[in-house]
This record gives structure tokens, sequence and C-alpha cells, in this order.
């Protein structure tokens, strides 16, 4: 009899969810409704990195990340957000302060993304852990998925890559980063403010949150599109870096981290798109490209070129760090191979 790890992740939400479940595959749930797409996300929030990487575990930083995770889900899906809920499991025996600290932490995230903390629900359990249903609507246009990527289509990472893990490298190397409240290791941002202009102008053909990391997020992409991908790695830049950092500015992207939506723009598009980034104060970088002359994706840095390497967050996979903890994931993303 087959276990859930001999398939991982992705080949379980092939293979077996559908099966179940109608609509299975996308950052969210979709709902036609008469006035347009209502779009549903759920998931539980991880051990926040302000804890695992910052050493910092005040609760606050668990509720903002119990939002983020959500309606980033939502940004992807290029949604309107509506409503946030929460599903807490807490200790009976944790302060109030405490409970109280989580709860700021949702309200903050939720005021930041502007989206409504409307309930949820309330339980006693032996540790705290919580999960988020975030609520959106595309009210005159259909919402964006991983599907819609055409042959020469570019790469378009709607916010900035590679910041998390310049923080949280930092602190890890017992270096300071600066103010946590703008540090993505602490207060990580999605895109849920902007993503759906684009795709209010229908300027986005495919979409896809970026929270396993840029590497797997663009398999799935070139999979679900049956094309290929190069990724530009001159093109991966990060702010803010030291002279001694700078020549690792690339690898920075590729870990998870930093919330951003990667997006499949025509070049008739990418004016326009840029146009309005511009206006909106919203970051956007093109990153790379679709192609139909290959399968996978391919790392390019100048004129040297080399298959992606596996640097996965798959869930119920064998070779996942997440068995092994955050050290394995922070010596995968340092030694994995680049041109």
């Amino acid at each position: 009899m087959s276990k859930l790890i001999d398939l991982g992740e992705r080949e379980i939400l092939k293979q077996i969810i559908p099966r179940f479940a109608d609509g299975a595959g996308d950052d969210c749930a979709i709902i036609q409704t008469a006035g347009g797409h209502l779009v549903v996300t759920t998931d539980p929030v991880p051990p926040p990195a302000a804890a695992a990487i910052g050493r910092d575990d005040d609760p606050f930083w668990m509720g903002w990340l119990l939002v983020t995770i959500n309606v980033s889900d939502l940004a992807a899906a290029g949604a309107v957000p509506l409503g946030f809920l929460a599903a807490i499991e807490c200790e009976s025996e944790r302060t109030t302060e405490s409970f109280e600290r989580l709860l700021e932490g949702i309200r903050a995230s939720c005021a930041a993304a502007q989206i409504a903390y409307v309930g949820g629900n309330l339980r006693e359990a032996g540790r705290l852990s919580a999960v988020g249903t975030a609520i959106g609507i595309c009210d005159s246009y259909h919402p964006l998925t991983r599907v819609g990527a055409r042959d020469g289509d570019s790469i378009v990472s709607i916010g900035q890559g590679g910041a998390f893990w310049r923080d949280a490298l930092r602190l890890l190397d017992g270096k300071e980063i600066g103010t946590k409240n703008n540090s993505p290791v602490f207060r990580p941002i999605s895109q849920i403010g902007f993503v759906h202009r684009l795709a209010r102008e229908h300027l986005v053909g495919a979409a896809m949150d970026n929270s396993d990391g840029l590497l797997p997020s663009l398999s799935e992409l070139a999979s679900k599109n049956n094309l290929g991908v190069i990724l530009d790695l001159d093109a991966l830049t990060v702010p803010g870096l030291t002279s001694e950092e700078s020549g690792d500015a690339a690898r920075y992207w590729l870990g998870w981290g930093d919330w951003n939506v990667i997006v499949a723009v025509s070049p008739a598009h990418e004016g326009r798109l840029f146009e309005l980034a511009n206006t909106s104060g919203a970051s956007a970088h093109r990153i790379g490209c679709f192609t139909a002359g290959h399968h996978g994706v391919v790392l390019q840095r100048g004129e040297n070129i080399a298959p992606a390497p596996r640097l996965e967050s798959e869930r119920f996979a064998r070779d996942s760090w997440m068995l092994k903890g955050i050290g394995e994931y922070v010596r995968m993303l340092k030694e994995v191979s680049l041109p």
C-alpha cells in the first residue's frame, strides 16, 4: 500500500485531491456568483520566521504571518479582499496578554492588507496554533489562475525578491538588520493591494503565489502551461546588499519568504504593467520568460545556462527540509549550484 510520502505534495494534489474536490490545483477556490466570482483560501500558520530565525517569540508575529500567507493567495488570484477569519487553538494557561498580542498581530496585518477581520473560532488545545480563511472577490473580471501563460510571455515578479533571505542570513550570522517592522522576516507583506489592478485590466495570463520559493513556483507554472522557463539570474537584484553580499543576490531570490506573486505577461502588456506599478508604488521586476523551446526551468547568467537544481519546500516529500529543520534549508540555499 502506497503512502503519502511516496507521492509528495504535488502528486497528491494531482492524483488524489481532484477525485474528491472540484477546482483543486490553484492558489484559491473560485466560486461563481451572480455578481462575479468569490475567491476563498485557507492556510494554517507555520512557525514564524520571526521566532525560528529572528529569535523573537512574540505571538504578534504569528498573527501577522497568519494573515499574510492567506491574503497572498488572494493576491495571486487578482482578488479584492473582503474578509478574514481565524480559527485559533490555544492553551488555557496562556496569559491574556500573550493571547491579545496574537490578536493584535492579526488585526494589524488585516489593516495593512485592507481586509476586514470578521471572526473565526476559538478552542482549547495543548499548544498555540491557528488556521486562517481569507475571502475576496473578482466582480467584473475572471480570477487569475496558474494556467494561461504563452510562449514568449515575460515572467514578472510583483514584489521585491531576496529581501527576506538578505535579512534572514544576516540574523543567523548575528548581524543587525535595522527595525523589525521594516523586515520581511518579521512583517512579510503580500501584494494584495496591487495585483487585482492587473487582473482587472486583463494584463496577466497566469499567476502564482511564490510561497514555496522561486524555483518550485516557476517549475509549477512551466508544468501547468506545458512550457519551459528561462530564469535570468542577472535580473535578480536585491536592494541594500553590502559588497560582500552582492555576489549572492540571485541566491537570495530562490528561497521562500518574500511573498511576491509571479505572473506571466505578454510583451504587448509589459509597458502598461510597469506603468501601473510605477504610479502605484508597487515593485515589479522582469526576471525571465516562458518558451516552447524546452520543458522545465533553466537558469541563465550571461552566456552560461544550466538546468535548475531542486530547492524544494514540498510537503510529504522524502527530501523535504521540513523533516530536518530550518538549518537544512539554509544549508541547501547556500550550497545550491548556480551558473
